[in-house]
């Protein structure tokens, strides 16, 4: 029998989610249209056609994905869970059963929650976010550049952590940060260097200790004003930044944007890119990568950004 959708189990990246579904990563309170999660093994043959976007295994990337689909309906397979179903119109997804809920959890709120915001009119962006005093920073940067890590940093510091890795903007009619699950996941080398209090195990596996935030650090799910971004570089010596201009913003951002393979939704991403640069300061920092630079990073970050 398919679970009912009575309870709303919390919010995230501007949605209530509604679901009978254990979740360890949400936020209570806030507002946000509805978003039906159930569970159901759906026994989906892989369609003959090729993908529309698939990732395989490699360093830095431990599973493979394919998701198929067009319009407002997709489905994504992973060689770890199996099918999730997303239908974007109707706003509801669809998840395997699975023996490791965690895991889970934290696919559905990678590239399931993507797809469904995109149709919505957002922008995904490859970056951490935090709040300080109610403004929101984007961290952005690709991999094993450090940002879940100052991100940790931000929260260890008292600052509320908005997102560790992918981030829900949108651009029109002011920038705002819609927060997402309340997660780090760090690696095991990180973990035993830095210390992140007011967050507490979820899960473990060979590379990464999987932390959720402590209920009363999470905040609510409403959407943050974002005051500026930063892209993440590292350098010798004292940390400094550099202000760009918004044409100088626009590579790194559409790099590390999130968006299909088609010319309508490249078009998308690229005006809200172009909107988002135009309206919000944009800011290399160039810092040494390690673990006693962090203070003097957030430190900079904030003096900078948000005198």
């Amino acid at each position: 029998m398919e679970p009912s959708h009575d309870c709303t189990a919390g919010f995230c990246y501007g949605y209530a989610v509604q679901s009978c579904v254990p979740f360890r990563y949400l936020r209570s309170g806030g507002s946000g249209i509805s978003l039906h999660v159930t569970e159901q093994e759906l026994g989906v043959e892989e369609p003959p056609e090729a993908p529309l976007l698939e990732w395989t295994r490699r360093p830095g990337h431990e599973l493979h994905v394919k998701v198929y689909g067009a319009g407002a309906s997709y489905r994504m397979w992973t060689d770890l869970e199996g099918w999730f179903a997303i239908d974007g119109e109707n706003r509801s997804v669809t998840v395997p059963p699975c023996s490791d809920p965690v895991r889970r959890e934290e696919r559905l709120w990678g590239l399931p929650i993507s797809l469904c915001y995109l149709l919505r009119g957002d922008l995904g962006i490859h970056a951490a976010a935090v709040e300080v005093e109610g403004a929101g920073v984007l961290l952005a940067a690709p991999g094993r550049f450090g940002k879940t890590t100052l991100a940790g940093a931000f929260l260890a510091a008292g600052h509320r952590l908005l997102s560790e890795d992918l981030s829900c903007c949108r651009s029109s009619p002011v920038p705002l940060l819609l927060p997402g699950p309340a997660m780090l996941r760090v690696r095991r080398d990180v973990h035993e260097q830095v210390e992140f209090p007011g967050t507490y195990p979820v899960a473990e596996d060979p590379h990464r200790i999987h932390l959720a935030v402590q209920e009363h650090l999470r905040g609510d799910g409403q959407p943050v004003p974002l005051r500026a971004a930063v892209f993440l570089r590292e350098a010798e010596g004292t940390c400094r930044m550099e202000r760009l201009m918004p044409q100088e913003a626009l590579p790194d951002l559409w790099t590390l944007s999130f968006k299909l393979p088609t010319d309508e939704d490249r078009a998308r991403c690229f005006g809200d890119l172009v909107a988002l640069a135009n309206q919000v300061p944009v800011w290399n920092v160039y810092r040494q990568l390690t673990f006693g630079a962090l203070p003097e990073v957030i430190e900079t970050i904030i003096g900078t950004c948000l005198p």
